[in-house]
């Protein structure tokens, strides 16, 4: 969803919108007000991207008590300067720094954009209900900034500008558990030493790891596909991604193993009939055709051309454009086939 308010009309309307969670303010000229902005819904979790003049956000206590907004707004300054009040709190937000306040306290931002341009900001406004059960004081504090110099104020930034970019490229479901990826990482910015409830924990890495395989199967084919890859997609370490693939053998395994699962379903179309298999190693980014021979025996127990020959004479494929579950059918079923009499 997009809007666009300018001018003195526009600042009216703005603030007719926003008035259930903050009063609006122009710090210049209203003639020379402008927002231009996009939200988009992930699940609970909103996303918006606002670029703006010179603002100012005031969130009193009416506003608290009245409204029925109960959400962490994570901010991140892209262009222009930020100064947030919160009680006794204060702090100053660099571009490219992060900030993190609790909405059931009151607050007071100061947004000044460059001089002759626009703030940038993207802004994650996540329900308590998501964050809270992450955090091991989800009460113990309102305002923090995460500063640009941190690794992890890097990984978030990273993270959600590539969810932003490839948000209308992407199923519901995928962006929904892009959104909980993040607010699993989120949580890592209360504080280190945190204990999450096992049932949340064990939630975030099933989505983190989720989220690497659908990676994986939209580069299986790339020679860039590395754990090198998955850690900058993720924001996690190697140890991370790591303990993520432990039940699959390791990140690489899972990898090899998906490639050969399709070049099993390859094999059994007429696609490679009139082909050399070594055109499907090289597509499957083995080093030549004999390792891709051995490893293709280890992993199903037959050679790739039995395999190939064999769905040849049945002439029967039906199974071959399944996912893992059907490959696994599909393997059992050219056994069968090939020790019939």
């Amino acid at each position: 969803m997009s809007a666009h308010y300018e001018g003195a009309a526009g600042l009216r309307a703005y603030r007719e919108v926003t008035a259930g969670t903050c009063a609006i303010s122009a710090l210049a000229d209203p003639r020379g007000f402008r927002v231009q902005g996009r939200v988009h819904h992930l699940g609970s979790t909103v996303l918006a991207e606002l670029h703006s003049s010179s603002l100012r956000y005031l969130r009193s206590a009416r506003h608290v008590v009245r409204g029925a907004y109960d959400h962490y707004q994570i901010t991140f300054n892209l262009s222009g300067h930020i100064h947030y009040r919160s009680g006794r709190h204060s702090a100053s937000v660099r571009p490219e720094d992060i900030a993190i306040l609790d909405s059931a306290r009151e607050a007071d931002a100061y947004v000044h954009a460059p001089d002759q341009g626009s703030a940038h900001a993207l802004t994650l406004f996540v329900p308590r209900a998501a964050l809270a059960p992450l955090l091991r004081a989800p009460d113990g504090g309102h305002l923090r900034v995460v500063s640009r110099e941190q690794v992890l104020a890097r990984s978030l930034r990273d993270r959600l500008t590539r969810m932003l970019e490839s948000i209308e490229l992407e199923t519901p479901g995928e962006v929904y558990a892009a959104a909980q990826d993040l607010i699993g990482l989120l949580a890592g910015s209360f504080g280190g030493g945190r204990k999450r409830v096992p049932a949340a924990r064990e939630a975030t890495h099933r989505s983190a790891a989720d989220s690497l395989k659908r990676l994986i199967e939209r580069r299986l084919s790339s020679p860039a596909l590395s754990v090198e890859l998955l850690c900058a997609h993720s924001g996690c370490s190697r140890a991370t991604v790591y303990r993520l693939f432990e039940t699959e053998g390791g990140p690489m395994r899972y990898i090899w193993q998906r490639r050969l699962e399709r070049a099993f379903r390859e094999l059994m179309t007429d696609r490679y009939s009139g082909r050399r298999i070594a055109e499907l190693a090289l597509a499957d980014q083995f080093a030549s055709d004999a390792s891709f021979h051995r490893a293709f025996r280890r992993a199903f127990g037959i050679p790739p051309g039995e395999v190939r020959a064999i769905a040849a004479r049945s002439r029967h494929t039906r199974l071959a454009s399944g996912g893992r579950n059907d490959c696994a059918q599909a393997i059992d079923w050219i056994k069968t086939l090939g020790a019939a009499p």
